[in-house]
């Protein structure tokens, strides 16, 4: 039929024309047709036509071909949306829906208010709705078989081949093989993980398991083996924490505290520590040691830094876990806070400066600081005043010893007096008086040297007993916080001093009292001299080395020994 779109209209009567494109338009076209010279037609979208060409090329569903001018006898045009729409059609019927979809959206670009085309895109819309359902039950079928496969390889052990046979088999997103694809994956690579745990290969089962883990999150399975893979090599604690670090389960918090603590990260271990202590189950002896250790190392971490207001601030919270700690610290790191503010080119400020250490009990540190103001400014008022005070009342100490006829405690203590306070000639005139009398009154009392040196060695045992009560008060958790010069700390070095003095005048009286089988002067002395030393260092004592890597038994119980 010749196309009425293609020829050129001849002049007729207007009539006539209205009528002949009237009856065009009811008239069914299909594509553009090639009749051949011996009668056969092709039948697509003519693509290119140039009169001096010596092809006509025409597409088809079976692809372009270019056709010999001289063999054609006549050609049919129509508009290009109805030559794509039949391009479509003749993949519909090849069974082609995809490619035939194309050519129906060319199509309608091209005239989209045509209701056929529109009719024909649901047709191969719903024809790959269906082919898609089917190649995805195929999918699924095949991934099933491979995964059974996958299963019995590893069965044998023949682990790398199932995993490359895993890796192929991995199906699309809208799989509903996906969820088991990923279980079964996830438990593969946990059987991996334990087959190279039995070989001690660590590091290639923690690489299985954290493989398994991704796969399927909540493989308790492979969580457990890989914290058990990770404690087994303490080479791992990095790993431990890193995996940890955004854990919520009070048992996964532990770990990552303990693989910090291993680690030395201790402000960052503490307080995942504090946060466990609340639940009875994780406040062991273990966990409190732990945590004693790690606020004593902290608050000397950041005094060494120099950073004393984060030194106190931790000590205080130190205190406040466990209030028999030793408070010294909180003085200590107040006076360098003070200190740090003080201008050391300033004597008077300097002289404030040892009065504050000296109402919070560093006597050592305040007996100091007056001694070295006064030596670059001997006429300083305030330093003369405040050295002046330990020297009186160290010299009133040693006329006690005289009133209560402890004439050669008496005599030591003046000596001593005399030697500390030399820049003092009132306070050395005293002391030298006080020598003389102990001395002549020692010589009136004098008894055999074995009575003189037991009672002293007696007297020195309880001046230890009196020490010792003020070191329980100073220690309790009851304690009087007001600043004063003399604490309960000061009387407990006063009278451990009386004790030393004591003990070693009556050694020297009579050296057998030393023995164990006597006095045993010699360990009390050493005794005391170690309690001496604690309480008049500036700086806390370390706590006592213990095993805080040891495990505890299911009932809460610490193992092993302190």
């Amino acid at each position: 039929m010749d196309n009425v779109w293609s020829r050129k209209v001849i002049t007729m009567k207007t009539g006539y024309a209205l009528a002949v494109l009237s009856l065009a338009l009811v008239v069914p076209a299909t594509a553009d047709v090639i009749t051949l010279s011996d009668g056969s037609k092709q039948m697509g979208l003519i693509t290119e036509n140039q009169p001096d060409a010596p092809t006509v090329k025409l597409r088809s569903s079976s692809g372009e071909i270019a056709i010999p001018r001289r063999k054609i006898a006549r050609i049919d045009q129509e508009p290009k949306a109805r030559s794509l729409m039949e391009i479509g059609d003749q993949f519909m019927a090849a069974g082609k829906a995809p490619e035939a979809m194309e050519q129906y959206k060319q199509s309608a670009a091209l005239d989209k208010q045509n209701a056929e085309i529109a009719g024909k895109m649901r047709q191969a819309e719903a024809a790959l709705g269906k082919q898609q359902e089917l190649q995805t039950q195929k999918a699924a079928s095949q991934t099933e078989e491979g995964m059974k496969k996958a299963v019995a390889l590893a069965q044998q052990k023949k682990f790398d081949e199932a995993a490359d046979l895993l890796k192929k088999l991995e199906p699309a997103a809208n799989s509903p093989k996906l969820d088991d694809y990923r279980r079964l994956c996830s438990e593969f690579y946990t059987m991996w993980g334990t087959d190279r745990a039995d070989h001690q290969d660590s590091a290639g089962a923690v690489e299985k398991f954290q493989v398994a883990l991704r796969f399927a999150p909540d493989n308790d399975v492979a969580r457990e083996q890989l914290t058990k893979v990770f404690d087994g090599d303490p080479t791992k604690l990095n790993e431990i924490a890193n995996y940890y670090k955004d854990a919520t389960k009070p048992e996964d918090r532990l770990k990552l505290a303990e693989a910090l603590f291993k680690l030395k990260h201790y402000d960052l271990a503490l307080p995942i520590y504090l946060e466990l202590t609340t639940d009875p189950a994780n406040s062991n002896q273990v966990t409190q040691d732990r945590i004693r250790l790690m606020f004593d190392m902290l608050h000397r971490q950041y005094a060494t830094q120099g950073d004393y207001q984060k030194a106190l601030a931790t000590y205080q919270k130190f205190l406040e876990y466990s209030p028999k700690e030793d408070p010294t610290p909180i003085a200590r790191y107040e006076y360098m806070i003070q200190a740090s503010k003080t201008d050391q080119a300033n004597p008077d400020a300097r002289a404030a400066l040892a009065k504050y250490a000296e109402e919070r009990g560093l006597v050592s540190t305040a007996k100091k600081e007056y001694a070295t103001i006064l030596q670059a400014y001997p006429n300083n008022a305030a330093a003369k005043a405040g050295l002046m005070r330990y020297a009186t009342a160290e010299m009133q100490e040693a006329v006690q010893l005289f009133t209560e006829t402890q004439y050669l405690l008496a005599i030591s203590k003046a000596q001593e007096v005399a030697r500390d306070y030399a820049q003092f000639p009132e306070i050395v005139k005293q002391a030298d008086e006080l020598q003389t009398k102990a001395s002549v009154e020692q010589q009136k009392v004098a008894k055999n040297k074995q009575e003189q040196a037991t009672a002293l060695a007696q007297r020195g045992d309880d001046y230890y007993n009196q020490a010792l009560s003020y070191i329980s008060y100073y220690t309790s958790s009851d304690r009087d916080t007001s600043k004063r010069v003399f604490s309960p700390k000061t009387e407990a070095i006063k009278y451990l001093q009386r004790a030393l003095m004591a003990w070693k005048q009556a050694l020297q009286i009579d050296p057998s009292l030393g023995a164990p089988t006597s006095y045993d002067l010699n360990s009390k002395i050493a005794d005391a001299t170690g309690k001496y030393a604690v309480l008049t260092n500036p700086n806390p004592p370390r706590l006592p080395f213990r095993d805080l890597n040891r495990s505890s038994r299911s009932d809460g119980s610490a193992t092993g020994g302190l």
